[in-house]
């Protein structure tokens, strides 16, 4: 009788250890792989958005330069159309002066 105790008590916990590994088989392992693919795709991810980020700072960078550009042609513009005024003012001035001299 105590060795069928034996071989019982050996059967129940081989039934427990291999319960203990098919539920590790079946649902952790599979969860740990999903885990590592998600951290995998995180890590692209990141990656991605630093190169999406370096390539918009140096085209923002460039937009920045051509603003900076524009901005002088502006100010450049805007000094030439004060010059052409004063230069209309004279002519209108010199144009009545003549008037008045006939």
């Amino acid at each position: 009788m105590n060795e069928l105790d034996f071989f019982q008590t050996f059967g129940k916990e081989g039934v427990t250890f291999l319960a203990i590994i098919l539920v590790y088989f079946l649902f952790v392992k599979p969860k740990d792989i999903q885990i590592e693919k998600k951290d995998t795709q995180i890590m692209e991810l990141m990656e991605t958005n630093r190169q999406v980020v370096n390539e918009n700072s140096d085209t923002l960078a460039d937009i920045s330069i051509t603003m900076e550009k524009i901005s002088g042609e502006l100010t450049s513009l805007n000094d030439n159309q004060v010059k052409l005024k004063e230069g209309q003012d004279e002519l209108w001035k010199e144009i009545i002066m003549i008037k008045k001299e006939r």
